[in-house]
Formats: C-alpha cells, sequence, structure tokens
C-alpha cells in the first residue's frame, strides 16, 4: 500500500508512520524534508518539528508571516519531491507511508491531487472536544503551526488566550478540510487507544479502502 497519513500537528502521524517504518515500508517524513531544505537559515536542535517550531514562531511573532510563506513554499517543494519519487520508482510493490504536515491542506490543489492519485489519504480524526488536550500539548511539544490568518486576536486580548481561542476555530476549519480529502478516516478512539497496534492499524486501514 501507498498511504498518506493527514491530520492535525499532535495527533500521531509520526508515532505510526515509524510503526509502519518497522515493518518494512519506505516513509517520507515531510517535517524533516523541509527542515532539510532550510538547511543553516535555522538552528537544528533535537527533532525537526522543534527546529521548526522555534524558527517560525508564533502567529504574533516577528517574521512569523515571512516563515509561514517560506514553509509552505518549501513544503510544496516536497510534495512534488514525494510524487516524483513515487512515479519514477522501479519497484512499485514497495510498501510507502507520507507522514504528512498540518498544512498539507494549504497547498495547491494541483499537487494535492497529483498526491492523491498516487497515495491513499487516511485521516486521523481529532474531535474538537480534544482541543484543549491538544493545546496544551502544542505548548509543551512545539510544531510549526501554519494559521493562514486564522489567528484574529480581538482587541486588548491576552495573547496566549487569542492564541487557544483561535487554536479551536482552527481544528474546527481544518477538519473539515482534511474530511473533504480523505480516502479514509479512523475514529480517535482507535489511533489513539494504547491497545490498538500498528497491524491492528493496517489491518482496518487495508479493509476499509477495499
Amino acid at each position: 500500500m501507498h498511504l498518506t497519513l493527514i491530520g492535525m500537528s499532535g495527533t500521531g502521524k509520526s508515532h505510526w508512520s515509524k510503526k509502519m517504518e518497522t515493518l518494512g515500508y519506505r516513509r517520507y517524513s515531510c517535517d524533516e524534508l523541509i527542515a532539510e531544505r532550510l538547511g543553516e537559515e535555522f538552528e537544528k536542535t533535537g527533532k525537526a518539528t522543534h527546529s521548526l517550531a522555534k524558527w517560525m514562531g508564533q502567529p504574533y511573532s516577528k517574521g512569523y508571516h515571512e516563515a509561514e510563506a517560506l514553509y509552505l513554499e518549501l513544503e510544496s517543494a516536497v510534495i512534488a519531491q514525494i510524487c516524483d519519487d513515487l512515479e519514477y520508482a522501479t519497484q512499485k510493490d514497495i510498501p510507502v507511508v507520507v507522514d504528512t504536515t498540518g498544512s498539507l491542506i494549504y497547498l495547491q490543489e494541483t499537487i494535492l491531487k497529483r498526491l492523491r492519485n498516487l497515495t491513499r489519504t487516511v485521516l486521523l480524526n481529532l474531535p474538537i472536544d480534544k482541543h484543549e488536550e491538544l493545546f496544551e500539548t502544542y505548548l509543551q511539544d512545539p510544531k510549526p503551526v501554519i494559521w493562514n490568518g486564522k489567528y484574529l486576536p480581538c482587541e486588548g486580548e491576552n495573547p496566549q488566550k487569542a492564541l487557544s481561542r483561535c487554536f479551536g476555530e482552527l481544528l474546527v476549519y481544518r477538519n473539515k478540510r482534511y474530511a473533504l480529502m480523505s480516502d479514509l478516516e479512523l475514529d480517535y478512539t482507535f489511533h489513539h487507544s494504547p491497545n490498538t497496534t500498528v497491524d491492528n492499524l493496517l489491518e482496518l486501514i487495508d479493509s476499509g479502502l477495499n
């Protein structure tokens, strides 16, 4: 199978793609590939997502909008690179998993259509009622987030409160976009359960797509 995992940052895409890699899947980590393309433009410390989050900053940080635009430009180039690899691969039977960023939905429709023609898209669902839990994880384990104009603080609003409120609104917006481009949606209680193994996950994906 050629799979693309989509969903908000923090839903478990990297966790499951790494599990699949141990079973022989060729794994593409979009954040790691974006970090490689940035090269010396940012200080890499530990995980690529942490370094990218530090480089990008918050939506109210100086230079955020420039970093956001560059990130999306590089993300588009990375997806194009992955599509090239899949189209010209000599061994088509090797299973593949693409670990995407949460901002995949903001790319041009042409590149998204190309990716969807080459892989099956699996959404790791995140219920709206998990917003506060995900936001706390976002603060403790920072990841780069593309706000795309969705950070709109009210006059006099505390930046942290504005960030939390807008994060919830961003989740609602993105969930709708993710659902529109997914071939299969996995329930949060399943993909986040400590009892779910990678074999369980792949079995459900296989049955859901066929």
